[in-house]
């Protein structure tokens, strides 16, 4: 009941008073006056202020102590690693990255990233045995049970590697590992809509393309961890992906795909901007497309608007399926803008049912690139709770 009663109060919307949390559990109210004192005894929570009174004694209101303890979250890219060190509010206090090259392996990255990760924590003079835990988001496909990567098809040399192994040669806390698009459809839940919406899809579009599903407030992994990989559907056409099959939404809208529709637009000669640029660099990426969008290049424009309106047909699909009512937009294509957005809600509104899309917003994340860290963060805190029994919250948690 203590770690059930804590749950309550880190997911409140508002600061509760012990007679609401009472309310919310069907207990009674010296039931949870055990619990808060316990919490309180342990600093896991603190009184966020007094409520008002209705007749006796003013209300305490409760919330989480964000000086509890620190959580390292982690962003594994393909090419480069985002490290933040956060409260127990999930606040993130200390953010970094670092170049990486995830092909090089988990026995070349992971000590890598857990050097960082130590440089971090001493140049902000904080002590590693105060880390209480550690999340990590992953390009790819994860048994979350394990704690491990599965197959994934951009991390070769990854599947089944120990990860949360690793780290527990390092930390004494433990280590818990997502898909990062999982992460960031927690942190934008959590932190970014303050829980706000029960059910939403956040959709991640950058090299590749990904969704995490919350689903009835809750973060929807499926049964083996794969739910949300929209990357693959099928938008009908003969463009052959990595994964060997032909017209995947990733291998025709993706950032890479984009990428060399627009090399071939340059080496065909449509487009002066992306000829010079072709050119003169000899390779073109997302941050050139990204330019030619502010030169108003016609050929760019064209590009970035066929791969919203691919996403959004497919997008559109799930709208049906799944009646979200706020479908998040993130990654590197999201920054593209609202030409980019435009599309992407055409091509829903076009091919969704009515009813599907009456009350359906499609927004830009709010959390933007610090989603993922937060949700790191978030889904670490989570598990510490969860994991706690109601005779171990004590030891477990310190």
């Amino acid at each position: 009941m203590t770690a059930r009663v804590l749950q309550l109060i880190r997911k409140a919307k508002l600061p509760p008073s012990k007679a609401e949390i009472a309310s919310e559990l069907g207990v009674s109210l010296s039931a949870v006056s055990v619990h808060i004192d316990r919490l309180m005894q342990q600093q896991l929570v603190v009184v966020s202020h007094v409520g008002n009174s209705s007749g006796g004694r003013k209300p305490k209101q409760y919330t989480i102590n964000k000086d509890y303890g620190w959580i390292v979250s982690i962003e594994l890219g393909t090419s480069f690693t985002q490290v933040a060190i956060t409260d127990f509010a999930c606040n993130i206090l200390i953010s970094q990255s670092s170049f990486n090259d995830i092909n090089e392996g988990p026995d070349a990255v992971l000590p890598h990233v857990s050097q960082f990760v130590e440089e971090l924590l001493r140049d902000n003079s904080i002590d590693p045995k105060q880390v209480k835990g550690i999340g990590i988001g992953i390009p790819g496909p994860v048994d979350f049970q394990l704690g491990t990567p599965i197959a994934p098809p951009i991390m070769p040399g990854w599947d089944q590697y120990p990860i949360r192994e690793f780290w527990a040669r390092h930390y004494e806390c433990p280590c818990y590992v997502d898909n990062d698009v999982n992460n960031m459809a927690l942190g934008e839940h959590a932190k970014g809509l303050n829980v706000g919406v029960d059910n939403l899809i956040y959709i991640k579009i950058g090299t590749g393309i990904g969704s995490g599903v919350i689903y009835d407030g809750k973060l929807y992994r499926g049964s083996t961890g794969s739910a949300g990989d929209i990357g693959h559907f099928d938008v009908g056409n003969d463009v052959v992906c990595w994964c060997g099959n032909q017209g995947c939404l990733e291998a025709n809208a993706g950032g890479r795909a984009v990428v060399d529709h627009a090399r071939q637009q340059a080496l065909a000669g449509k487009s002066e901007y992306l000829s010079s640029v072709l050119e003169r660099n000899g390779q073109l990426t997302i941050h050139d497309l990204e330019e030619g969008l502010l030169k108003l290049d016609p050929v760019t424009v064209e590009l970035i608007r066929q791969s919203g309106a691919t996403i959004g047909r497919v997008i559109a699909s799930i709208v049906n399926f799944a009646n979200p009512s706020l479908i998040s937009i993130g990654g590197k294509l999201s920054e593209f803008g609202d030409m980019f957005l435009a599309a992407i809600r055409q091509g829903v509104y076009q091919r969704s049912m009515p009813l599907a899309t009456r009350n359906l917003m499609i927004n830009k994340s709010i959390l933007g690139k610090q989603a993922g860290l937060v949700g790191g963060a978030y889904m670490t805190i989570d598990q510490l709770i969860l994991e706690a029994t109601n005779e171990d919250i004590d030891s477990y948690l310190n």
